[in-house]
């Protein structure tokens, strides 16, 4: 993942909660934008289904997310990824009401094998609601 500027000041009296318990998008199409050094801005409409999970597939490398309830309703998640002997870890802070609108901001540092560390460049999302009715395939 990349990352983005992101304060983790706000943890302090932060709540820890399930990663069952992350924010569920309401199901629909959603307009989604993403922004990184890496890419620019780039903006993609989505079918979101009840099922879908907000950070999308587990992959075998990575930890469990840490999910942690912060004040004013926002969340923030963390967790870490084995890249062949580096350890990247990254943590996003999620804002919005997830029916109409959200933003995900993340941070990533990379600890490589050799201990030395680095903040990677980060990525912003805004994703808005659009209707709940999908294009048809």
């Amino acid at each position: 993942m990349l990352a983005a500027t992101l304060s983790l000041a706000v943890v302090a009296g932060a709540s820890s909660v399930r990663a069952d318990d992350l924010p569920q998008r309401r199901p629909g199409l959603w307009r989604i934008k993403t922004i990184s050094p890496e890419v620019g801005l780039q903006a993609h409409d989505v079918c979101i289904e009840a099922s879908d999970g907000l950070l999308g597939v587990p992959q075998d490398n990575c930890t469990k997310p840490s999910v942690e309830s912060a004040q004013g309703g926002e969340v923030i998640v963390t967790f870490s990824c084995d890249l062949h002997g580096a350890r990247e870890v990254t943590s996003l802070l999620f804002t919005g009401d997830f029916s109409s609108w959200y933003r995900a901001q993340s941070k990533t540092t990379l600890t490589q094998k050799s201990g030395v560390t680095r903040e990677r460049s980060g990525f912003t999302i805004d994703a808005k609601y659009l209707r709940p009715e999908c294009p048809q395939p």
